[in-house]
């Protein structure tokens, strides 16, 4: 990231991307304009009848919060999903999967017939597990609160590995490519399990805050978190692939030895602080990250000449000094 200003402005307009003036500034772009309408009488007499159609095309360095959606397209219609939507096939995935006793013995699916059903014996161990996880509330109170929103979480990875949306604008529209589907892919799925949260099964839990008015299950920050960690870790030199198979992460010993161990530690402790907050179960945390690793997988098998390789490509050349 070479010839780059070390002042980095990581306090994220809301739409994560937009110029920095936009929205008010003495001379902001996006302010308006008063008035307008006497721009008319500049018109020349007679009004042209012709004008020259632009050569031009618009500037591909378009809002990237919006652009993102481009790469959601390419991931719906491109990605292996066997005829189906990634949410239908996704959901196959997750009710077909036997979890690990050993490894994740809180994998659970709400709904009747999965291969790792949640029964009343486990409900209680996750009620008992947003209780617990309660205890942490105090050390993390101000970071969840900041977490809470998607520009309060994802400056939490700009600021990680120092993207500056101004000069790494490849590593910044990945980081928000990832975002947009790890959304589009936990709300399909939430509307099919329909899970409710920890507050509503055990009312003794006070949640530290409130929960979007969504489903539970499956958590939509730890399926976001662990996706934008899977595609910035697919951009580093050498790239760091995830595993073909749901397999417990192995905690790094502090500090990190690098980037890639890093950006999980980050996607890992996002996740738990939902729980922590007691807006999700454990079972919420473990599924989103099951789900995340199979769509990086997804988008990691796009073709050379797709939309997404070519953002990886482009952004690893921007982080190409992490290790």
């Amino acid at each position: 990231m070479a010839n780059r200003s070390d002042n980095l402005n990581l306090n994220l307009n809301l739409n994560l991307g937009a110029t920095a003036g936009a929205g008010g500034g003495v001379t902001g772009y996006g302010r308006p304009r008063f008035n307008t309408e006497d721009m008319d009488k500049l018109l020349p007499d007679p009004v042209p009848t012709k004008l020259p159609v632009p050569k031009k095309h618009y500037s591909h360095d378009w809002d990237p919060e919006l652009r993102a959606w481009a790469y959601v397209q390419e991931f719906i219609l491109e990605g292996n999903f066997g005829g189906m939507t990634p949410v239908d096939w996704l959901y196959g995935q997750i009710n077909s999967f036997a979890g690990d006793p050993k490894k994740y013995p809180n994998f659970a699916v709400p709904l009747k017939g999965a291969t790792k059903e949640l029964d009343h014996t486990e409900m209680a161990t996750q009620v008992v597990g947003v209780v617990n996880a309660s205890l942490d509330r105090a050390d993390r109170a101000l970071e969840i609160l900041d977490q809470a929103t998607g520009a309060g979480a994802l400056n939490y990875w700009t600021g990680l590995i120092r993207i500056d949306p101004s000069q790494e604008k490849h590593a910044f529209l990945l980081l928000l490519v990832a975002r947009k589907i790890g959304e589009y892919v936990a709300m399909g799925l939430k509307n099919i399990f329909l899970m409710r949260r920890p507050a509503q099964v055990y009312p003794l839990i006070m949640p530290l805050i409130d929960g979007p008015d969504t489903p539970s299950f499956p958590s939509s920050h730890s399926l976001q978190a662990h996706l934008i960690t899977g595609v910035l870790k697919l951009a580093l030199t050498p790239p760091v692939t995830p595993p073909a198979v749901f397999a417990a992460p192995v905690p790094p010993p502090p500090p990190c030895a690098n980037t890639a161990q890093s950006l999980d530690v980050l996607a890992d402790r996002i996740a738990y602080n939902r729980e922590v907050a007691g807006v999700h179960y454990r079972m919420d945390s473990l599924c989103g990250y099951f789900a995340a690793v199979q769509c990086i997988n997804a988008l990691n098998g796009l073709g050379g000449g797709s939309l997404f390789q070519a953002l990886v490509t482009a952004a690893q050349a921007e982080l190409v000094d992490m290790h």
